[in-house]
Parts: C-alpha cells; sequence; structure tokens
C-alpha cells in the first residue's frame, strides 16, 4: 500500500511539474540501434530553476567517450552550467518535460561530484571527503557499462601543484574506463590535456569581459578561458578601505 501511495505521489510530482512547465520539450532517448555515439545534444539549455529569470540558454553536445573540460572565471556560469546539464539529464531518464529547445540522449549511469563536505564527527577533512568521493567514482564506473560523470573542480582541498598533478592523473586513470564525463576547473593548465588526447579531452570555456564593470555572458564556448576576475575584484573591494 506505501508503495502504490509513493508511486501515485512521484507520478503526480511529475504531473504537476509539466504542468507548470508548458515550454518545457520532451527528450528523445537514442536508441542503441541507431548507432550514434551522441551521448547529449542540448539545444537552448537552462536550468529549471531559472526560468523566471530570463535564464541564458546554451547548446551543449557532447559525445560519448568525450571528457569536456569547463575554466572560466568565478561566478562566470561554470557551476550553474553542470548542474543545468545534470538536472536535465535526469529529468531526461524520468521521462520528465526538460528545460530546453530540444534535448537527444543516450540512456546510461550517471555519477556526479559538486559539493564535498566535512565530517567533524567522523574525523573526515575535507581533502579526505573528496578522495572518499573519487573512490567512490572508480568503483562505480568499473561496476556499470558506461557512466556520465560530472565533476565540479576536483581536489580542491590541496594546493594549486598538487591539485593540478593529481587531477591530471585522475583524469588520465578516468579516460581508460567506459566514461563521458563534464570536469569544471580553474585550473587553466587541465586544458593542455587537449593537446595530448583531443580524441578524448575537449576545452570549453565560459569568458568574461573585463572593464570599469566585469561582464559576464554566461555563454558556454570551444576554447579556453583567459579573463580571471578574483585579483580584479579583490583589487576592487581593496580601494574601498
Amino acid at each position: 500500500m506505501v508503495e502504490c501511495i509513493a508511486q501515485f505521489d512521484m507520478l503526480s510530482s511529475f504531473a504537476t511539474y509539466a504542468y507548470n512547465n508548458p515550454s518545457n520539450v520532451k527528450a528523445e532517448l537514442i536508441a542503441d540501434e541507431e548507432g550514434s555515439d551522441t551521448l547529449i545534444e542540448a539545444k537552448e539549455m537552462y536550468h529549471p530553476f531559472l526560468w523566471r529569470k530570463r535564464p541564458v540558454a546554451n547548446d551543449f553536445l557532447l559525445h560519448r567517450g568525450n571528457i569536456s573540460i569547463i575554466t572560466g572565471a568565478n561566478m562566470a556560469g561554470k557551476s550553474t552550467f553542470l548542474r543545468t546539464v545534470g538536472v536535465n539529464y535526469i529529468l531526461a531518464c524520468c521521462g520528465a518535460p526538460v528545460s530546453a529547445s530540444s534535448f537527444r540522449f543516450t540512456l546510461v549511469s550517471l555519477f556526479s561530484s559538486m559539493r564535498t563536505t566535512d565530517n567533524l564527527s567522523k574525523d573526515i577533512s575535507y581533502f579526505n571527503a573528496e578522495l572518499i568521493r573519487l573512490g567512490q567514482l572508480l568503483d562505480h564506473v568499473k561496476s556499470h557499462k558506461h557512466t556520465l560523470i560530472i565533476l565540479d573542480e576536483i581536489l580542491k582541498g590541496t594546493n594549486s601543484k598538487d591539485k593540478l598533478e593529481g587531477s591530471v592523473m585522475f583524469l588520465n586513470e578516468i579516460s581508460r574506463h567506459s566514461v563521458t564525463g563534464i570536469i569544471a576547473t580553474h585550473d587553466l593548465e587541465l586544458s593542455k590535456l587537449e593537446q595530448s588526447a583531443g580524441d578524448i579531452f575537449t576545452n570549453y570555456c565560459f569568458e568574461i569581459e573585463l572593464s570599469e564593470e566585469i561582464k559576464y555572458s554566461y555563454k558556454i564556448s570551444r576554447g579556453v578561458s583567459k579573463n580571471m576576475n578574483a585579483t580584479y575584484l579583490l583589487r576592487n573591494i581593496l580601494k574601498r578601505v
């Protein structure tokens, strides 16, 4: 009885969501027999929570076996984009309408790591929590046919040099498995992976325009970010002190 009520509640929630978002579209599942290497092909995709705020929509194409490395300044849109892809992919897998003008996808396993926290009661530091999560990711991809991984900044809890070397080592290892990935990072050096393995790694960025005021386009494009804003913003704060 309880399971029936839970099932009814779930279906009612999806129906309410679809009714309240009439501009959303039904996603198209790419059948295995099509032989397509496309995992996600989205047009004018945005985060469902932003529909009242005139969100900036993005197109995105992700091929099976490809790992997209996304660079960009703080607040430029990297994390929101990762959440946009993840939420819409889950909605599509559940049969719910998605926030896009069109959305084609292949059904695979999904593993994400967007926000890691420490745990004092369990004696787990922030860095240790990151390692545990990455270990869980490796176990997951080894036990599933294919996995879409979404990671927001790898190894945030260590110094820059160690972080870069560890991130390169991890991405090279994960690329040997049956995975497709989207990785957001501040480490511009990670973009060099496209030079050594362009068949696997592809660079994308969210660029900003630095002038008297920082202008954020929130549009994803191919390439590596050139403008950073942390020093710029801190300098403006210090001017007011």
